[in-house]
């Protein structure tokens, strides 16, 4: 996988980075950024090519083996992931380089290859792209660090329509001693997208405004996107009769049955947050007011298509995709590299100790006493750090995603969920 790499001049590897004082040349990519404020609101899916059908029904198995209840194997994912991505998929592209940068699958050198993939989605011109070589740049994760060339790469994804980019920046902005007004087109253009937080994030603001109509539809737009906290405003605001109940008042009649659909629909986005549900039919379920509420069987559409499982690629396809693009497809690496790492995985190991970096899946037995580790996603919490002794079944991971407010989860309790993981030893030997 070696594509044409626009930010080459600054793929500066951990082994080789220059020091941190030294100017990183402005990529001809970023030519045509805005040098002011003003921003005009563009959507992301206005600016994806159509994708290869072939290329679609990997990246979908793959999706599906990810979002399935029960243990994962991320390297199976990654597989489908990258023949997808190597025929143009942006979508399997951008999980690829989650998995791999997370260390949730296996990779040769999984920063280059994480910025390799991201390169790929820049030189197609999709917006996803900029915004990960920007947060790539702005963590110095295989690029040497900087963040003001980070900042220019997530500036120019989010004038491109993406909506993760244009929530980072809206955060950016929104302070009153900046751009606040800004902040707010940025906010509504990526709710406008799907993007719960943003939506969360926007409805507060219009209701510290007293906007309280514009406000509800922010709600209602961050609870189909799935932002649990989203519906939970809605559920008490429907209860909330006096603006001294701050936080959830929206100078609404009280409605305990729309109140009550709302914690459901908050119910359903904790119950399967894993997985990042959506609620696309909130309003056949709960229509905002004045229109009435329908009935409603209890069943969300998302659930629905969860339940729908993809056709299996045959081998037959998989391999022509794969020695199309000369991968292995085995492991859906360019074949030098799967080859590479057949011959270390074949060589007899010359220490008795576990090596540090062994990958062992929850459920194997522990090979080794001794601390081991653990990586989730950014946004969850979790024991990350244990000790285990040798032959134990090495567990699952309970997990949990903090509540956009520290005090939900102190009224409502953390919901855990045990989600499967990969264990790496950091430091062997028996407790002291």
């Amino acid at each position: 996988m070696r594509y044409p790499v626009l930010v080459s001049l600054f793929i500066l590897l951990a082994s080789g980075c220059s020091n941190r004082g030294d100017a990183l040349p402005w990529d001809a990519a970023l030519g045509n950024i805005r040098v002011n404020l003003a921003f005009t609101c563009t959507h992301e899916a206005d600016r994806l090519p159509v994708l290869d059908p072939d290329a679609d029904s990997l990246f979908r198995y793959g999706r599906y083996l990810q979002t399935r209840d029960g243990p994962k194997n991320f390297d199976e994912m990654a597989r489908y992931y990258r023949i997808a991505a190597a025929h143009g998929h942006y979508k399997a592209n951008h999980n690829v380089q989650q998995l791999v940068s997370q260390g949730m699958a296996s990779s040769p050198d999984a920063a280059r290859e994480a910025v390799e993939w991201a390169t790929q989605l820049v030189n197609q011109g999709i917006p996803t792209g900029y915004y990960d070589i920007g947060y790539y740049l702005n963590a110095g994760y295989s690029l040497k660090q900087n963040r003001e060339v980070a900042l220019k790469y997530i500036r120019k994804a989010a004038d491109l329509g993406n909506a993760d980019a244009q929530y980072y920046i809206a955060d950016l902005l929104f302070p009153h001693d900046k751009a606040p007004d800004i902040a707010r087109q940025m906010r509504q253009c990526a709710a406008d997208q799907g993007h719960g937080k943003a939506a969360f994030d926007l409805g507060i603001s219009l209701e510290n405004d007293k906007l309280y109509r514009e406000a509800l539809s922010a709600y209602q737009k961050g609870a189909a996107s799935g932002n649990n906290t989203s519906a939970l405003v809605l559920e008490k605001s429907f209860l909330s009769l006096t603006s001294a109940e701050e936080g959830f008042f929206l100078d609404l009649p009280k409605d305990p049955e729309r109140s009550h659909r709302y914690k459901l629909i908050g119910a359903f986005l904790d119950r399967n947050q894993l997985s990042n549900p959506t609620v696309p039919d909130i309003d056949r379920i709960v229509p905002l007011p004045p229109a009435q509420l329908p009935a409603w069987d209890g069943t969300f559409e998302w659930e629905k298509k969860q339940a729908e499982i993809p056709p299996k690629p045959s081998d037959e396809l998989i391999n022509r995709l794969a020695q199309e693009k000369n991968l292995d497809p085995a492991t859906g690496l360019p074949v030098s590299a799967a080859a590479s790492q057949t011959s270390q995985a074949g060589k007899p190991a010359k220490l008795a100790r576990v090596p540090l970096g062994t990958k062992v899946r929850a459920g194997a037995r522990c090979p080794e006493s001794g601390v081991w580790c653990t990586q989730i996603l950014a946004e969850l919490r979790g024991e990350t750090t244990q000790y285990f002794r040798k032959g134990e079944t090495l567990p699952m991971l309970d997990v949990y995603r903090p509540r956009t407010f520290a005090w939900l989860d102190s009224v409502l309790g953390k919901p855990r969920y045990p989600t499967d993981v990969t264990w790496k030893p950091i430091s062997s030997g028996d407790e002291a």
